[in-house]
């Protein structure tokens, strides 16, 4: 087993949770319908709480995903094909707002498209 795979033995485990970890977890509490405060946590304890959550049933299939963590238009994979998920959520949102859904699209285009609609869809 590697460091990695301990976080409590990271030598920055004990700093504050980086803001995409307190973003994940947010994200993953409210589609697991728990509360969980992400700055109560440190870095390892949340890199620990963000296993737990992924294993743990979806209770809230409606949740909806956070803003950005970051400005799209500065991710330096921006350009990359987008994810299965950035897609599903485009397509889902593309055909509640009566919009025909794009066959590919890059990451920063897709997380723009994705602010988009759930303006237009209140999703």
């Amino acid at each position: 087993m590697s460091q990695l795979d301990n976080p409590s033995q990271w030598t920055t485990g004990n700093d504050a949770p980086t803001d995409k970890q307190k973003g994940f977890i947010s994200t993953l509490a409210s589609s697991k319908n728990v509360s969980v405060d992400p700055d109560s946590l440190n870095k390892s304890e949340a890199s620990a709480k963000i296993n737990e959550l992924k294993d743990a049933p979806t209770q809230n299939a409606d949740a909806t995903a956070g803003q950005p963590i970051q400005d799209p238009d500065s991710w330096s994979t921006g350009d990359d094909k987008a994810t299965g998920k950035q897609m599903g959520y485009v397509a889902v949102m593309a055909k509640k707002a009566g919009e025909s859904v794009p066959s590919e699209m890059g990451k920063t285009d897709a997380s723009k498209k994705i602010e988009e609609l759930k303006g237009k869809t209140g999703m």
